[in-house]
């Protein structure tokens, strides 16, 4: 038996009434995972800039602790960069050797850490094994990154 004209008026109004909630659905979730993203970057922003202070102090320690690689180090927070929410430069010299570290932080707290590479040397540019999180670092593993690179710095003559 064919439907009625009245029923398939009201099948089509049902049927689009559904696809309007579905997609006032998706566009709630999307603000939520929207807000989500902020709120984290948010977070991720507030934990650098307080880990800005203990980076710098940490690379002061290790000057004195390990003078005797002629250890000279300093460290610039540069703000926001492409992706990265914010970039950290370390740069100075270990062991009479230039040291150029880059830590990108991107908005969801991860760490991505890379020297840069030396003049004639493109393809021995070294990041960091460590997998670090703005959200989840403490000073030790911050010292630990660090590390890496002087460690690298140091043997790299």
């Amino acid at each position: 038996m064919a439907e009625s004209t009245d029923q398939r008026i009201q099948k089509i109004l049902r049927n689009k009434a559904k696809e309007k909630e579905a997609d006032d659905l998706e566009k709630k979730r999307a603000k939520e995972r929207s807000n989500e993203r902020q709120a984290t970057a948010d977070r991720v922003r507030q934990k650098w800039t307080a880990d800005t202070y203990s980076i710098a102090e940490i690379l002061k320690d290790f000057e004195q602790k390990m003078s005797a690689l002629e250890l000279q180090l300093t460290f610039q927070d540069t703000g926001q960069k492409g992706d990265a929410l914010a970039v950290g430069h370390i740069s100075g010299r270990v062991s009479a050797s230039d040291l150029q570290v880059t830590l990108n932080v991107h908005p969801t707290g991860e760490i991505h850490a890379f020297q840069v590479p030396k003049t004639g040397h493109i393809s021995s540019q070294f990041t960091s094994p460590s997998k670090l999180s703005v959200l989840t670092a403490d000073r030790s593993q911050y010292e630990a990154l660090i590390l890496d690179f002087i460690e690298k710095g140091a043997l790299s003559k």
